[in-house]
């Protein structure tokens, strides 16, 4: 079964520029499920799609269980993730680490993170996003699964035991 929607997990804060990936969404006509927690500014996003009239094309959940965000992940068409700032953006690891594609901002801390196991866009032109979008619908399955499976050999290389043992090892180098 070929996956059918995109997915973007995280919060609905302004910096996380869902609405420009709506707009880029409703360029694509192809659907986008969200999963953030409650808040005044999944309200505030919850309006501005009923606004767009894309409310066939977004669907906000909220809290689902680590197993359904593990599968939302893996059967979706990809991950996205438009935010305008970030400190290192956890989230497309996340989602490469459970078995699908991330597309992302070209923001330089992202670039920097991720290099080549990522597609990327520009945040601030929905064209650019929904290109980056549309790129990926139509990508053949056997350079999918490669990269999909190149991208989780690249994020190995991050990992909270291999954080743990470096900053020890800088508490240690001060004594």
């Amino acid at each position: 079964m070929k996956a059918d929607y995109f997915v973007y997990i995280g919060n609905a804060y302004p910096h996380k520029n869902l609405s420009r990936l709506i707009d880029a969404i409703i360029l694509v006509k192809t659907k986008l499920i969200i999963v953030s927690g409650r808040s005044i500014f999944i309200d505030r996003l919850q309006k501005e799609i009923n606004r767009k009239n894309a409310s066939k094309l977004v669907e906000v959940l909220g809290f689902v269980t680590d197993k359904d965000l593990k599968n939302l992940y893996k059967n979706s068409i990809a991950f996205v993730f438009p935010t305008l700032s970030e400190g290192f953006g956890l989230p497309p690891k996340e989602a490469i680490e459970a078995g699908t594609l991330a597309i992302i901002s070209n923001i330089p801390v992202l670039k920097e993170v991720y290099a080549d196991s990522v597609f990327y866009f520009d945040p601030l032109d929905v064209n650019s996003i929904a290109d980056a979008l549309l790129k990926v619908v139509n990508i053949k399955e056997d350079e999918r699964k490669i990269k999909i499976l190149k991208s989780q050999q690249f994020v190995k290389k991050y990992s909270w035991s291999k954080m743990a043992k470096e900053t020890l090892k800088i508490y240690e180098s001060t004594k």
